[in-house]
Formats: structure tokens, C-alpha cells, sequence
């Protein structure tokens, strides 16, 4: 089944792993960030893969 995840801390590390493997996995992904600037690189990174992330 398809979901939608809000995902924290998803700029790097742990959060940036688990966003990429959902999204991998089918599923819309919500990133959220402190720094605009890695929170760009992150959604630019996952939408670059044919992922939705928002």
C-alpha cells in the first residue's frame, strides 16, 4: 500500500537514507529540514530519481 511519510531530519545521514529508500519503495515522501540549503540538495536529489518528495 502506498503512503504518504513525514519525514524529519531528512537533509542527511539516517533521514536522507530512509527518504530514498521509500520513495524507492513507491511511496510520497514529505522532507523536512533546519537548513534550507540541504533540505534543496535532499528534495533536488530525490526528485532527480523520479521520487515526489515535498
Amino acid at each position: 500500500m502506498k503512503k504518504t511519510i513525514l519525514i524529519t531530519g531528512s537533509t542527511d545521514g539516517i533521514g536522507l537514507e530512509t527518504a530514498k529508500l521509500l520513495a524507492r519503495k513507491g511511496h510520497n515522501i514529505l522532507i523536512h529540514g533546519r537548513n534550507k540549503t540541504k533540505l534543496n540538495k535532499a528534495y533536488e536529489h530525490l526528485s532527480s530519481r523520479g521520487s515526489r518528495g515535498t
